[in-house]
């Protein structure tokens, strides 16, 4: 694209922002606009069979540094050397509670001595996977009258508070940087009703809600912040609810997999491929906004 802005008045230029404008965009491969080789990113939840580990490797696959936050030391140590082994690239193991403060710090402070900067955040730890501060995990389906004040805590903790903290301690470094992107993982929950679900849901609501405001407070700073809303997807805790009857979880499945208009659940991959395209700079213009990735589910 061929625009020429030397007879632009400076001030029109300044007010719309067109000195940023990526006029070259069009002549660039579309391989180029995916690739993430100069990225260093943070993925909080990496370790584990899921969502976060999915994203890691879709990441990692364009070249990107990955730092895998985990609340379990193993599994972001194993995480980690799965990446390096297949793809080649660098990667740091990091055990954190994103539902702590000192910990989120000390995490983004490891992160930025190592690579000198963090230009990607995937806050993606929480789901069926939120872990209350005693270490066990949460419980957050069922009926919200009868759940327990610390599955309700620790539910909120690490879906909700949890992104806020490691958002909080990356934005600082992406501003003196002058740029950056922040992908939060809510949920199609987020966007509807789901049977048994009430806390979880408002949580991922309250990401969404979130999401708009970070973005519209920081996009002028260059920072990106978008969100993925995933719906059901597949992994080996998906299988074991299913094989057991009565599961809490089933009433949720039951409720959510009629609004399906695909006809199937999905697999992590599905939406870790989004991710991967709203981190790189084929995803450059996307601010703000709930990418529904449910299948539409809340559509």
């Amino acid at each position: 694209m061929s625009v020429n802005l030397d007879n632009v008045d400076p001030e029109v230029i300044a007010k719309y922002a067109l000195d940023r404008l990526p006029l070259n965009r069009a002549s660039t491969p579309t391989a180029d606009l995916l690739d993430l080789r100069h990225t260093r990113a943070i993925v909080t939840g990496g370790g584990g069979e899921g969502l976060g580990n999915a994203t890691c490797h879709r990441l990692a696959e364009q070249g990107t540094r990955v730092a895998v936050i985990d609340v379990f030391a193993d599994a972001a140590e194993k995480a980690a050397s799965d990446l390096a082994e297949r793809w080649g690239v660098d990667v740091l193991a990091i055990a954190a509670d994103v539902g702590n403060p000192d910990q989120v710090s000390a995490a983004v402070e490891r992160t930025t001595a190592a690579w000198g900067g963090v230009d990607l955040l995937v806050n993606n730890a929480g789901g069926s996977g939120a872990i209350k501060p005693s270490g066990d995990r949460v419980s957050q389906h069922g009926g919200f009258a009868e759940m327990e004040d610390d599955d309700l805590l620790g539910v909120v903790r690490v879906n909700l508070i949890g992104a806020m903290l490691m958002t909080k301690a990356v934005l600082m470094p992406m501003i003196a940087a002058g740029h950056g992107r922040i992908i939060n993982v809510a949920s199609e929950g987020g966007k509807i009703s789901v049977d048994g679900l009430a806390v979880y849901n408002a949580c991922k609501s309250g990401v969404i809600g979130f999401t708009r405001n970070i973005a519209r407070d920081y996009g002028k700073s260059g920072i990106a912040v978008t969100c993925v809303c995933p719906g059901i997807m597949v992994s080996e805790r998906t299988i074991r609810t299913l094989s057991q009857p009565g599961a809490k979880g089933l009433a949720s499945l039951e409720s959510t997999f009629p609004r399906v208009t695909i006809g199937r659940c999905s697999v992590p991959d599905e939406v870790a491929s989004v991710i991967a395209f709203l981190a790189s700079d084929a995803g450059s213009y996307v601010n703000g906004t709930a990418v529904s990735v449910g299948g539409g589910m809340a559509d």
